[in-house]
């Protein structure tokens, strides 16, 4: 019998504490593009919008999640997404990825800015893979409150995407709990 993935675990133990929905679950837990699962959930187009971007001196706890020196120059990229007929904020996400990790195309068209990760990634054909490292429900957030435009509580998972056997982005993301409970009643 296969061991069960201790996130999965985790996302079980937190859906009997807070009656997750199996959508939220599902958004959790899933190791694939976050883009296409929100324009599915959505019914629609998902837009993403860059808050800021900027190459800076890697954090100490980012660089143990690369896998990198710390100090090194990485991307850091805050967006948020857009959906449904009226472009509510589905998400918020916080990404860094290694400069010295990218062909100079994929960097481009990362530092262009409103393209998502994923379709980047499509794109350049990269072979990779998500290992989800975290996930939690988070009460309230300055922050998280204004960009999504919700009081709490917040879905958030970390994930590393993975090729040629190195993280080449690290990702936190962060959803409204009643937007994905709405978003998804009204589908």
């Amino acid at each position: 019998m296969k061991d069960r993935d201790p996130i999965e675990d985790f996302i079980c133990k937190i859906s009997r504490e807070r009656n997750l929905t199996p959508l939220q679950r599902v958004l959790l837990g899933h190791d694939g593009s976050m883009t296409k699962i929100l324009e599915l959930v959505s019914c629609g187009p998902v837009i993403l919008t860059t808050i800021s971007q900027a190459v800076v001196p890697c954090p100490d706890e980012i660089a143990e999640k690369l896998e990198t020196p710390p100090g090194q120059e990485v991307n850091e990229r805050e967006i948020v997404m857009l959906g449904g007929s009226d472009q509510h904020p589905l998400l918020y996400a916080k990404s860094y990825t290694p400069i010295c990790r990218l062909k100079p195309e994929f960097r481009s068209d990362l530092m262009r800015a409103d393209i998502p990760i994923g379709k980047i990634m499509r794109k350049h054909r990269i072979e990779s893979r998500r290992v989800i490292l975290e996930v939690g429900v988070k009460e309230q957030d300055g922050l998280l409150s204004k960009v999504l435009r919700s009081s709490g509580p917040f879905l958030w998972r970390s994930y590393n995407i993975i090729a040629g056997e190195k993280p080449l982005i690290t990702v936190s993301e962060f959803l409204p709990a009643q937007l994905v409970q709405s978003v998804a009643g009204s589908s």
